[in-house]
């Protein structure tokens, strides 16, 4: 390794922020709740066509945009020298917080099953406090399925010897990343691929998008700041590819363009990053990103519960739901935080993941 291997602060933050209002828009999908298909009319189909193409196609770039860049951050210095400091940084940016989230989400849900709201208005079972509730809730997020995410990320971290041990050699990590793409594609693992809630295992694809992020880290740190116009050509051919491969992945539900299109797609918007966003992001928002990530789900499940029970169940309402509910939200989640920065610090940086 030779030189600082460095990656512009303000597109980061502003990159984070986008990542985390995609994932958002992955959770504000509500043609379910509404019972909204598209044979009701042609307006019904407007809103089953335009739903999917926002979080059903464009969002889901987030999560393995998010893998990806964990894994570049991660291995782009690494040597096993920093192997106990890195620990002891994830420590307190992955477990603590992962901890204290799934502690508030079952102690909340728990709490508002004595009043009857999570079955009568959430329409979920109601909590009860059982040991076995008790730890899978705090140690393996039953009560938090966002949280498969952080979940992953500290398997990740864990697995962190074995990982550099497969991305150190080019040659060796070409392999390891051509294995992991096989069985993801062929499903070798029997279904846990895509099987992510409630899954205690490795999730095949977010550890190849993980360690892809880290093999360019290691071995090819210098393409994450090239960008000049023969790139963003490449970019804008990849996101082209990437709407073919999407498309063959929903005609044909195969997995290899599951992977390639969120591939694609992940590296095409990187490079694309600077023409879509041209100014960098507020700070009130980009310094909130992992505070959006681990809030958002709450406050819309809220939001949502609430529409449902005095609005009427149409496609006009969730529509106006899908385009309000996301501002809404993030408005929320920066008026909160704003508060608990001001009169609870040391609180915010610990549900903030120390950032």
């Amino acid at each position: 390794m030779s030189g600082e291997r460095v990656i512009n602060k303000e597109k980061l933050l502003s990159y984070s922020a986008v990542l985390s209002i995609l994932v958002v828009l992955i959770h504000t999908e509500n043609l379910g709740n509404f019972s909204v298909s598209p044979d009701q009319s042609v307006f019904s189909g407007f809103v089953c066509y335009f739903e999917r193409l926002i979080s059903g196609d464009i969002a889901k770039i987030g999560v393995p945009s998010f893998f990806m860049l964990s894994g570049i951050l991660f291995y782009r210095d690494f040597h096993m020298n920093k192997y106990p400091k890195k620990m002891k940084n994830r420590f307190f940016s992955l477990v603590i917080p992962y901890l204290l989230w799934n502690f508030f989400r079952f102690g909340l849900f728990y709490l508002l099953g004595k009043f009857h709201i999570v079955e009568d208005v959430l329409h979920i079972n109601r909590v009860v406090f059982t040991p076995q509730n008790f730890l899978e809730g705090v140690l393996f997020y039953k009560f938090n399925l966002g949280y498969w995410f952080m979940y992953q990320l500290i398997l990740y971290t864990l697995l962190c010897p074995l990982i550099y041990l497969l991305l150190k050699k080019r040659a060796v990590a070409m392999l390891s990343l051509s294995v992991l793409f096989l069985l993801f594609c062929t499903d070798a693992v029997g279904g846990l691929a895509m099987n992510v809630f409630h899954n205690r295992f490795i999730q095949i694809d977010g550890l190849f998008y993980y360690m892809l992020g880290g093999f360019v880290g290691m071995h090819a740190f210098d393409l994450v700041n090239k960008n000049n116009q023969k790139t963003q050509r490449l970019a804008v051919l990849g996101v082209v590819l990437g709407q073919v491969l999407f498309v063959l992945f929903q005609t044909t539900q195969a997995l290899v363009f599951h992977i390639s299109f969120c591939t694609v797609s992940a590296i095409s918007f990187w490079y694309l990053f600077d023409r879509i966003i041209t100014k960098p992001l507020p700070k009130k928002l980009t310094t909130i990103t992992f505070f959006i990530y681990s809030a958002h789900g709450t406050v819309l499940e809220f939001f949502q519960a609430a529409i449902n029970i005095v609005f009427p169940n149409s496609p006009v309402t969730a529509l106006c739901e899908y385009l309000l509910l996301p501002v809404v939200t993030l408005g929320i989640l920066v008026l909160i935080a704003m508060l608990l920065k001001r009169y609870a610090g040391g609180l915010w940086k610990l549900v903030n993941g120390s950032r």
